[in-house]
């Protein structure tokens, strides 16, 4: 068949309009891909009933070993200690294990104005917890910390279960592994930036007041001392303030301390002390030994409840409360 110039443009025509739709639609469809945040790599849907897609679930790596998790969770069920740190990352747990130290039916205070009633309590989360609370609380993701490493095939039968390996007393650890494996760790880096400027100032607050003054800290009870160096309000003097220990401080056991007598103090005489005390009745009470230490002479005894340091002083919102509370005191009390 034969075509003349006319012909032979309007065949050309047609070839080039279906090329530019080719074109246009791989453009599109490639935008709508870079517009989709749960598009790459270890990211996944699957098509339920009646051909719509279930939500999208993403692989990753735990204490333990893989595990899928909901790329966007809405009902985390936390009982790994993480709740404060959850709510900096964004989000906002059904239920909670950070209970208060005092009433384990109840969350810590500073949870309480920041969830009110609206959190189920699975239980103290370094004891063992309520299967039943979690099966109730309907999550569709779970966070266990090491206390709960017995449970896991248990919570995993309930929703897709995240294995947290640090505990109590890790808190930068921990706040690390759960906004990795939530994919949320610029947001833990802005909170962390913000609370350590505000460490460096206060800290240049109170050395100079204090200069190369010593501290302690110290937990009477009826029977015994206390007596911190690594954890708790501890970590936040020696290693975020970064204030001398009084020299005679003991090596810490695994929980951040040494328990010792009356007579253990004998051999520490700080400048400073924080007191960790929930009542007077105490190894302390008319003490001579106590009252002749230089920081008691001194009027520099800084007075927290031993409940504080428990609810708050390993936790995001509570080392921030813990952190302004004593730097006041320190720089009230220390002035001349």
């Amino acid at each position: 068949m034969k075509f003349g110039r006319a012909g032979v443009v309007w065949i050309t025509t047609i070839i080039l309009s279906v090329s530019l739709l080719g074109c246009s639609a791989a453009s599109k469809s490639a935008k709508e891909q870079n517009d989709n945040p749960t598009s790459g790599v270890g990211v996944a849907t699957s098509e339920g009933t009646g051909g719509q897609a279930s939500p999208a679930t993403r692989v990753i790596q735990d204490a333990k070993g893989e595990v899928e998790i909901p790329v966007h969770p809405k009902r985390i069920a936390d009982i790994s200690g993480s709740t404060e740190e959850l709510l900096i990352l964004g989000y906002k747990p059904v239920l909670t294990g950070n209970t208060d130290m005092g009433d384990p039916k109840q969350v810590t205070p500073i949870l309480q104005e920041k969830l009110g009633t609206d959190v189920q309590i699975g239980g103290w989360f370094q004891t063992p917890v309520n299967i039943e609370a979690i099966v109730a609380a309907d999550p569709d993701l779970i966070l266990a910390g090491p206390t709960q490493s017995g449970m896991y095939e248990e919570l995993q039968k309930i929703a897709p279960t995240i294995r947290v390996p640090f505990g109590f007393n890790a808190f930068r650890e921990r706040f690390a592994f759960v906004s990795k494996a939530l994919d949320q760790e610029q947001a833990m880096r802005e909170w962390l930036k913000q609370y350590d400027n505000r460490v460096e100032q206060l800290r240049s607050q109170i050395k100079k007041v204090t200069k190369e003054a010593t501290f302690a800290v110290i937990e009477p009870t009826a029977k015994e001392i206390r007596i911190y160096s690594s954890t708790g309000v501890a970590e936040l003097l020696f290693e975020d303030l970064l204030l001398p220990k009084a020299p005679g401080t003991p090596d810490p056991d695994g929980w951040g301390g040494k328990v010792t007598s009356l007579e253990g103090l004998s051999t520490l005489n700080p400048d400073h002390i924080v007191l960790m005390s929930d009542h007077e009745h105490n190894v302390l009470e008319g003490s001579k030994l106590w009252t002749g230490l230089q920081a008691v002479k001194s009027g520099h005894v800084y007075r927290l409840t031993t409940r504080q340091n428990y609810n708050e002083a390993f936790t995001a919102f509570g080392k921030q409360a813990v952190l302004e509370q004593v730097a006041e005191q320190i720089l009230r009390q220390a002035l001349p």
